[in-house]
């Protein structure tokens, strides 16, 4: 009798429990988010986060020949070594190892596009967010493919018994869907979202990624027979951005530290979301860390306000030659720069906070200061992105200047680029001399012809977009990177002596080796073996 009671019981409750719909009580339930458009609405807005901005202690520079991290943060000296492989790459920052990072993302898209059409809402409520995911989503397969080449395009969500395996997508399939993407957001956004929402997408900014992404794709890298309809299609994206409205910002320095007219599209903050700027502050000591430093391939890259010249010629077997024409002194190395270098990097003897730089030996900037646990070891520290009036440490007040994905600088370089690959060089050296004629740069018109001129319009890239994320990739599709990253990373020696004259010599600070493998990253090893043969991994890996 009592084993029939308990049995009769057990049925029981689980009747009961088949009926009961229990919600969590940690988190929003589903049925909840989709059945809301406040919560819909924060939903995209939570999306945004997949924007990966730059004011963090893994910057893309130290990855390439612009920069050296003391710290190792994000493990990018095993790049710069040429020592990546599909095993180490899980333990990169998300910059490198992108893979995993994109597609939880990328899942999450999915899965608003699967809800949002049954949810409740105004058509043109739905419409401006499935626009907005739409460009986050293109966002995250750009970055895909510009790390990896071909990746699976994945559109549906995957439920528990669903067949996990996935195909590779060409190269070119993922573009035209990337563009597609874009060109359909962009039918919907507004061309410029208003003050309160700047931060979110708009259609100039689906302009400004298809403008990025068509070039990559016309690039060398991609376009190795140098198909002139994709230089044509990035020549048409960029001119799609030219008379909307945006402006180079007189002064170049800032730039990157007000909200201004040269902006397309920016990461925004406020005191109360703020970055905490991992991006170390000024110099080391009581003015701030330095562990991010500049390096002196970098510094060599800026030419000489009047004559326009570098100081260095670089030749074949990639030693320096100085270059007398340039009006370079070597013993007064940072007089007389292009105004940019001042405006991006903190040099010895540059006036910050209310005190001099001391970068040479025994300075307050030096490696020997604190043991040199925040000293440059190139003697160069950040100044672009960074505000003065702000300290480093122990205020309570932050700042809040946004970081910059698109500016129409960018949109001018990208054009002049693909003018000039189309044999357009009038039209490429007018636009590459807008951006060199800002106010506060004023540096002398190009007026090089063929090789010369590709190799000007690669270095105002690297100068104008310094530290912005773009080298890393550049290098990569313009093919250059087997001669950039096979140099050691240099800084600056410098040695004061007593009678308070100095002497500047280069010195390594790293040896670096890229191999032609690198020029895609390594799918992790894990997600190839998952994959059953569906995710092919890159050659060489």
């Amino acid at each position: 009798m009592k084993k029939i009671y308990y049995l009769f019981l057990l049925l029981m409750l689980n009747a009961s429990c088949n009926k009961l719909e229990l919600k969590p009580l940690d988190k929003l339930s589903e049925a909840d988010t989709w059945s809301d458009t406040n919560l819909i609405r924060l939903y995209v807005n939570s999306t945004y986060n997949v924007l990966q901005h730059g004011f963090q202690q893994d910057l893309l520079a130290a990855a390439c020949d612009e920069g050296f991290n003391i710290h190792g943060y994000g493990n990018f000296q095993v790049v710069q070594r040429g020592e990546l492989t599909a095993d180490n790459v899980s333990g990169l920052s998300a910059k490198i190892n992108y893979f995993n990072f994109a597609y939880t993302n990328i899942r999450n898209i999915n899965i608003f596009f699967s809800k949002i059409d049954g949810a409740p809402g105004e058509a043109a409520f739905k419409n401006g967010v499935k626009s907005e995911m739409r460009f986050l989503r293109a966002y995250l397969y750009a970055n895909l493919v510009w790390r990896y080449g071909s990746v699976p395009l994945i559109q549906n969500v995957f439920d528990l018994h669903d067949n996990f395996k996935v195909q590779m997508s060409s190269y070119e399939d993922c573009v035209k869907f990337i563009v597609a993407e874009l060109d359909n957001a962009a039918q919907t956004l507004p061309a410029d979202q208003p003050d309160g929402t700047k931060g979110e997408a708009s259609a100039n900014a689906c302009k400004a990624l298809k403008s990025r992404v068509l070039l990559y794709a016309a690039s060398l890298q991609n376009n190795p027979s140098h198909d002139n309809t994709k230089w044509q299609a990035a020549a048409e994206a960029a001119l799609a951005l030219l008379n909307s409205g945006y402006q180079l910002n007189p002064d170049y320095q800032s730039t990157f530290t007000t909200d201004n007219k040269e902006i397309i599209f920016a990461r925004y903050f406020s005191q109360a979301n703020n970055t905490n700027f991992n991006l170390e502050q000024g110099r080391n000591g009581s003015d701030g860390w330095g562990s991010q430093n500049p390096s002196q391939n970098l510094v060599n890259a800026y030419e000489m306000a009047a004559t326009g010249l570098q100081p260095y010629t670089q030749q074949a077997d990639g030693s320096l030659v100085l270059n007398p024409s340039s009006g370079y002194d070597a013993t007064h190395p940072y007089a007389g720069r292009d105004p940019r270098f001042d405006a991006s990097i903190l040099h010895d003897g540059s006036l910050w906070a209310g005190r001099v730089t001391e970068s040479f030996h025994g300075g307050k900037d030096s490696p020997e200061t604190n043991s040199g646990f925040n000293a440059s070891l190139t003697s160069y520290y950040y100044k672009k992105f960074l505000m003065e009036n702000i300290p480093p440490s122990g205020s309570t007040v932050k700042p809040t200047n946004p970081w910059i994905f698109f500016r129409y600088a960018e949109i001018l370089l990208n054009y002049a680029e693909a003018k000039f690959e189309l044999g357009d060089e009038a039209t490429a050296k007018q636009y590459l001399n807008v951006v060199r004629s800002r106010a506060s740069v004023h540096m002398p018109a190009v007026n090089d012809t063929g090789e010369k001129l590709r190799a000007r319009i690669q270095n105002e890239r690297r100068i104008e977009l310094a530290f912005e994320e773009h080298r890393f990739f550049d290098i990569r599709r313009w093919k250059i990177a087997e001669a950039t990253e096979n140099q050691p990373l240099w800084g600056m020696n410098i040695q004061k002596a007593s009678d308070g004259s100095k002497t500047y010599t280069m010195s390594k600070v790293i040896e670096r080796k890229f191999l032609a493998m690198q020029y895609l990253m390594p799918f992790p090893r894990a997600e190839v073996d998952k994959s059953q043969g569906s995710i092919v991994q890159n050659k060489g890996y």
